[in-house]
Order: structure tokens, then C-alpha cells, then sequence
């Protein structure tokens, strides 16, 4: 049997679900499991193994995901791709993207709103860099171009309340190069990890592949809580606190000065992950973790995939002193990721103004499309479901008493052509994301009541 030979340990600090995951994509990337080999069924694995179906779902909605499994609907899951160990899915929705035409409401998160898309004002960014000989024939600096890194430490003052120079900003194409360049950089204090479960998928991948021991770490209503951070042993952090999962809304800031106290008495490291923390509409943005003092012990992260447009591949993280020194020192050793021409474009469009007009354009879009979409959800599913607003995610959450899990839910969903996010959740109950970043407002509500009639039968 394929999963004969996997061995879950139910005393292990990594999720069970995880531990199923790791476990068949070795056995896919090893060639344990032929291309287009049926895979046993969610029912059977978790009768045998011992675990809930939850727990299957999970594993195998991630492996579809990441492009390892395909769902078939009626039929099953399949091995959709045989890759070797070191080789990682490039795009997390790979599995989504080859359905698209199954789509008639797509409320994922892989596009913004048309109306803000500023590509004819980007265009000419482009090509105004492009009109530069060096430009063209000249390879890119490692750390970044001095003038966009000299825009950034502006910008990041001014919009998040960030302490940094321009020596201390890298840029790099997305979060994850840049989070694969600390692994390197942090060495043994990146041993143990600690998040806020569930985390971050994308930047959990990378501290797996990495090998790094992470340990999940709970969470109240004001987000990580502190002592089972102390009790974990971790030397890093990974966190948004512009958006903590438990709550949706920033953290505040007696629970930020525990953690930072953490970070000095145990000579840890904070990545502050502060993914759309200028995005906020509901309220002021609040201002980033490492400006409240702890730009020695907080590595900054930040990422323009919603502020511009998702195929503008641009991040960049503001280290503290010490280690900008030691990325400095192998500075020859690196290559930069981002696109030179990209970069200097986002350079002169921040340095005339316009990332400030977009973001006021943005949050009223997002503000009118947030609320209309909390509005249809309460009319719909008000009296049968919690709907929560994850603002900076630019999601709206549903979470409903269920006989299938988020992950069958929103499968179902999908094959009836809508396209909802998956959550994780407890037995027993679903949890769907609806992202409103990029959907028609005049599609919302035939969306919406759709996937009632998609998912009604199966929730309480």
C-alpha cells in the first residue's frame, strides 16, 4: 500500500497533517509514486493511519497546491508531477491556474481590482528605465538599486514608522528569496523557529526546506502568546502583527512590547512580515513593530504584489545593523533576484508621489468592495455562519458548522465555478476565505448566492 510505510508521530511538535504531507511529497519527489498513480482515497488513509479526515484533506489539499497531486472530480486525487527534492512548485496556486476557465466567480487571492491597476502609468515608468543604456547592458547591484533602496528608507518612515538607511534595505523577487537569503545569514540562531499557526505558507516552506525545527505556537485573542514563545525554546519569530491570525486586526501594542522584551532577554530575532500593513482602510495603519525600538532585534519585511500589481515582483527587508554587516561582507557571493528595470521604474514612481495617491485610491476601492461583500455574506449566510474581515489579507471570512471540511468545501465549490480559499479549522467545522481584492463588484452578488446553493447542503 502507498502509505504503508508512513510512520506518523503523534508526540511530535509538527501537525499531523504536515507530517502526512512531508511524507508523500518524499515519496513523489523520491519517484515512490508514478506520474498520473491514483492515490488511495481520503476515507481509506485516514481509517488506516489512524487520523481524522481533516487531517488527509489538509495534506492533500497542499500537495495540490503546490502541483504534487491533482484533484479529479468524481474520481479522486492523482500524482500530477515527479520532481526532484530540490525542485519547488513556482507558484502556489498551480492547481487553480489550470482550472481557470472552470471559473465563473473567482474570489482567490491572485488578482487585484482592474480599476486600480495604473498600467498605462506604469508602462511609461518602464520604459523611461528601459531608455537607459546602462540600464540595459549591466547586470543588477546584490543588495538592491542604491536609488530604489534610497526611496524605501524614505517610504518606509514615512508610511510604516520603519528605522532604516539604505545599506540596511536588500530587495529581492517576492518574500521568499529573501527569506531563503536570512536562513543563510541567521545560521544557527534560524535553527528554531517559532510561528503563529497556521502561518504563512510560503515562508513555512522555505524554514522546511531549510530543515529548520519549527514549533507552532498558540495564540489569544491579542495573538502569540508570550510564554509559550519562552517555553519553545525558538532563537526566531516569524509573525505578521499587522494581521494576527486569531484576531484579524493588528496586535496591539502591550502584546508587541511582550515580544520584544522576549527578543532582548533571549536573544532572539523577530521577522516581521508586514504583508499589507499600509493597506489597512477600516482605521489608521498601524505603524510596524521594528519602529517601536526594535530595529536591532526586528528583520523588516515588505512586498509591493497588491500595492502595484501581483506580476511586480519586488520585496525587500530592512535587517538590523549587525546583520546588513555580515550581508555586506558576502556581497560577492549573491545575485539579486529582482528585475533592474523594475526596480528602477518603482524608484521614480515612489519618488513622484504616486505610491501615496495609489494607496488613498486603493483603500477606498477596498473599503467599498470589503463592506459590500460582508454585506452579502450576512445576508446569505448570517444566521448559519461567523463572518470575520481579514482587512489586510483583502479576505472576508466564513466560518460554518460542517459535515465537510474546508478543504472538500471549497473543492465543491470550485467544480460548481466558484473559487473560494480553504482554511484550516477543527473537525467538524469549515473555514472559507473570500478574497475581494479582485472580483467585479457587479459579480460579488451572484458569487456569493451560488456558492450557498454549492455548500448549503452540507453545512448547519
Amino acid at each position: 500500500m502507498i502509505y504503508e510505510p508512513i510512520f506518523l508521530d503523534v508526540k511530535s511538535e509538527i501537525p499531523m497533517y504536515r507530517q502526512l504531507y512531508d511524507s508523500i511529497r518524499e515519496r513523489i519527489c523520491g519517484g515512490g509514486l508514478a506520474v498520473g498513480e491514483k492515490m488511495p482515497s481520503i476515507r481509506r488513509i485516514s481509517e488506516e493511519l489512524g487520523v481524522s479526515r481533516t487531517t488527509v484533506e489538509q495534506a492533500y489539499q497542499q500537495l495540490c497546491v503546490e502541483g504534487y497531486l491533482v484533484s479529479r472530480p468524481q474520481s479522486g486525487y492523482y500524482v500530477e508531477a515527479l520532481v526532484h527534492e530540490s525542485t519547488l512548485s513556482p507558484e502556489p496556486d498551480t492547481s487553480e491556474s489550470e482550472r481557470t476557465d472552470e471559473i465563473k466567480y473567482d474570489f482567490g487571492s491572485r488578482y487585484v481590482d482592474s480599476r486600480s491597476s495604473d498600467l498605462d502609468l506604469w508602462r511609461k515608468y518602464v520604459r523611461a528605465a528601459l531608455s537607459s543604456e546602462e540600464v540595459v547592458l549591466s547586470y543588477g547591484h546584490y543588495q538592491g538599486e542604491p536609488e530604489l533602496r534610497r526611496q524605501l528608507s524614505h517610504y518606509g518612515m514615512l508610511l510604516r514608522g520603519v528605522n532604516s538607511t539604505p545599506e540596511r534595505i536588500v530587495i529581492g523577487a517576492g518574500v521568499q528569496p529573501l527569506l531563503s537569503l536570512l536562513c543563510g545569514l541567521l545560521g544557527k540562531r534560524a535553527e528554531h523557529v517559532g510561528i503563529e499557526s497556521p502561518c504563512f505558507p510560503h515562508a513555512e516552506r522555505v524554514f522546511r526546506d531549510f530543515r529548520l525545527n519549527i514549533t507552532p505556537l498558540g495564540h489569544d485573542r491579542y495573538g502569540v502568546i508570550p510564554r509559550e514563545l519562552y517555553e519553545s525554546g525558538a532563537k526566531v519569530l516569524y509573525l505578521n502583527p499587522s494581521n494576527t491570525e486569531s484576531m484579524g486586526r493588528p496586535m496591539p501594542v502591550s502584546r508587541r512590547a511582550e515580544i520584544l522584551e522576549w527578543a532582548e532577554r533571549s536573544d532572539g530575532i523577530i521577522i516581521e512580515d508586514d504583508y499589507n500593513g499600509a493597506l489597512r482602510f477600516r482605521s489608521h495603519p498601524v505603524p510596524a513593530m521594528q519602529g517601536m525600538g526594535g530595529d536591532s532585534r526586528v528583520i523588516y519585511l515588505g512586498s509591493f504584489s497588491k500595492l502595484l500589481m501581483p506580476s511586480v515582483r519586488i520585496s525587500y527587508m530592512v535587517l538590523p545593523p549587525d546583520l546588513a554587516a555580515l550581508y555586506r561582507s558576502r556581497g560577492a557571493s549573491y545575485n539579486q533576484t529582482s528585475s533592474k528595470t523594475e526596480q528602477l521604474a518603482l524608484a521614480e514612481y515612489i519618488r513622484d508621489g504616486h505610491i501615496e495617491k495609489r494607496l488613498r485610491r486603493l483603500r477606498k476601492i477596498y473599503s467599498e468592495k470589503s463592506e459590500q461583500l460582508l454585506s452579502l455574506l450576512q445576508e446569505y449566510f448570517g444566521s448559519h455562519a461567523k463572518i470575520r474581515l481579514a482587512e489586510t489579507a483583502l479576505c472576508a471570512e466564513l466560518s460554518m458548522d460542517c459535515a465537510e471540511s474546508s478543504a472538500e468545501l471549497a473543492s465543491k465549490a470550485l467544480e460548481g465555478g466558484v473559487l473560494v480559499i480553504p482554511m484550516e479549522s477543527p473537525e467538524g467545522t469549515a473555514r472559507l476565505r473570500l478574497s475581494f481584492a479582485g472580483i467585479a463588484p457587479d459579480d460579488m452578488r451572484s458569487g456569493v448566492e451560488l456558492l450557498r446553493e454549492i455548500i448549503s447542503p452540507y453545512c448547519r
